[in-house]
């Protein structure tokens, strides 16, 4: 029971700091910050996922935040690449 205690205070804190991460996404002085920002809170949110996966005993949920991390991992590469042709152009 002591377990499941820490695993929900550590879902609280997750949620609390990937709250305070958006103020860089949406104030951000540049781009290239609000991306990193934004990629943060994808891989919180994986976290939290699996963090609820483990307390419902729901282990498919963990499929779903693979995925999630996945998605999150290719998304980077290409808003990196994006950026890049913009700083030639």
């Amino acid at each position: 029971m002591a377990q499941e205690g820490l695993l929900v205070s550590a879902f609280y804190v997750l949620i609390f700091t990937a709250m305070l991460i958006t103020y860089r996404v949406v104030r951000g002085p540049t781009l290239p910050d609000r991306i990193v920002g934004l990629n943060t809170i994808t891989t919180k949110v994986v976290i939290i996922i699996a963090v609820v996966s483990v307390i419902r005993r729901e282990y498919y949920l963990v499929d779903l935040a693979i995925v999630l991390l996945m998605v999150n991992s290719v998304g980077g590469l290409i808003l990196a690449k994006y950026m890049e042709r913009r700083s030639h152009a």
